[in-house]
């Protein structure tokens, strides 16, 4: 769950994967949860004393010159089997197939000439209707033939929100046949967060590092304004299409927002302080129950323009200079610490190695969302939730809707976050004080700020190279 795009982008914590950057969505979605399963499956076949499995790979020399590089270097084979780096023995029965060659066995096996476990109708109604037309073979020549002239493999088919590619297969199969209408909004957030890019403004300015009492003040991830736009524009998209299928006497086509990782978001929005507390709840009874929409617009793409250069606020030497109580800037909750004092239901407290006293909570392997405890939010919780989000907060409790997830029992952490997410409190607490969360207005921060050659000289020390370098652009 922590991986998916959703609780990584929305809760503040990272970028869309766009063009130029990292690419970790593919790593996240595709790689490490097939290694995961593989891993579970093949020490459950060791374990009933079965020989090690081979898997077979779908990979062809034929399909780019990068991909023929990748396999040259692994040394695929279609005769033998071979250990990867990770140990598996694997085979890559096609890997010297022509496009030809596919599509032949794809008529052989779909015809029934050959026994096969399908007909291959959907992925030939895929490939066809990505570009358009109504035979996948045209389809894939037209792809291969683009594709070539860029040194590209043939057919891109990505995720809704892919940004590493202008994927236009979606908008082909929008506008050639009326049973895509469903996707329609999806399109609309993929091209919505691709024009909005280089827009600074949507991005978060305020930096989590402390170096000489001063944070850097730069675009980074996306500003609480733009999380919370995005977090609408799918709950509204999930809404749209329970009322589609609805009305068409079918099941939902997708749902980007389910109760779980609805309640992940809110939680994590609310930890690092790009949300009030139960926000999200507060934007689905809007949709729902107030008739309130929220459309993505059509915006024109911002074009590229150099990041604009760094700015220093001062904020002292530590999160917890100004807390009235540093001991409970975190996780902790004096109310039901002192309700539950000597009890069987008293939480349980340790000390870190930095002296700090931190709530001992149950962990897992991964963060997750507890099914039974969402399932009774849902049932008799939300008007209270909704409740204490009208109500408002005071400065330096943003933290409260995270804490009070966690004190519900329905997340549950994994063993490195027990002590980074009370850091991650106690940071979102100080920057609540300061007015440097949610709600910030970028134009006031920089008035605040100073450039890189005003830093004095404990600080400039401090940031190092990178304050310096600034300075040079600033004064160039």
């Amino acid at each position: 769950m922590a991986a998916t795009f959703q609780l990584k982008v929305l809760s503040g914590r990272a970028l869309p994967s766009f063009p130029g950057t990292h690419g970790d969505c593919s790593t996240d979605l595709k790689i490490s949860p097939q290694r995961a399963f593989r891993r579970k499956l093949f020490r459950d076949l060791a374990a009933k004393g079965l020989p090690p499995p081979v898997t077979c790979l779908g990979t062809r020399y034929d399909e780019s010159a990068r991909r023929a590089a990748a396999m040259r270097s692994r040394g695929e084979s279609d005769h033998a089997a071979m250990q990867n780096k990770d140990g598996d023995w694997v085979v890559s029965p096609i890997a010297r197939w022509s496009d030809d060659d596919v599509w032949e066995a794809v008529a052989l096996y779909g015809s029934g000439a050959l026994p096969g476990f399908s007909d291959f109708e959907e992925m030939r109604r895929i490939y066809a209707h990505s570009v358009g037309t109504s035979c996948a073979v045209v389809a894939d020549a037209i792809l291969d033939g683009a594709a070539r002239k860029q040194g590209r493999c043939g057919a891109r088919l990505g995720c809704h929100v892919c940004q590493m590619a202008e994927d236009k297969s979606l908008a082909n199969m929008i506008a050639f046949d009326e049973r895509y209408a469903y996707a329609r909004g999806l399109h609309r957030l993929n091209c919505f967060i691709r024009a909005t890019r280089h827009d600074w403004e949507r991005r978060h300015w305020i930096g989590r590092t402390i170096r000489g009492g001063y944070i850097k003040i730069q675009p980074d991830t996306y500003h609480p304004a733009m999380l919370r736009q995005l977090t609408r524009f799918m709950l509204q998209l999930d809404f749209d299409e329970e009322r589609r299928a609805a009305a068409a006497g079918d099941a939902p086509k997708f749902r980007l927002l389910p109760v779980d990782l609805m309640i992940a978001v809110d939680a994590m929005q609310s930890l690092n302080g790009v949300a009030r507390p139960f926000a999200a709840w507060a934007d689905l009874r809007d949709i729902r129950a107030r008739g309130i929409r929220y459309d993505i617009p059509d915006v024109p793409e911002v074009a590229p323009t150099p990041i604009p250069t760094a700015r220093f606020l001062h904020v002292g030497d530590g999160w917890d200079v100004s807390a009235p109580c540093a001991d409970w800037t975190g996780l902790r909750d004096p109310m039901r610490e002192a309700l539950t004092e000597g009890s069987c239901c008293a939480p349980a407290i340790v000390t870190t190695s930095d002296g700090r006293a931190v709530l001992d909570l149950p962990t897992e392997q991964q963060f997750d969302v507890d099914a039974e405890s969402a399932a009774f939010i849902v049932d008799f919780e939300v008007e209270r939730l909704l409740a204490m989000h009208d109500a408002g907060n005071r400065p330096g409790s943003i933290t409260a809707g995270y804490r009070w997830y966690l004190h519900f029992g329905c997340l549950t952490l994994s063993h490195s976050q027990k002590v980074e997410h009370d850091d991650i409190a106690r940071r979102t607490a100080f920057k609540d004080r300061l007015g440097l969360t949610d709600a910030y207005d970028v134009r006031d921060v920089l008035a605040r700020s100073v450039p890189p050659e005003a830093l004095p000289g404990r600080a400039r020390e401090a940031w190092g190279t990178h304050a310096i370098k600034q300075a040079q652009l600033a004064l160039c």
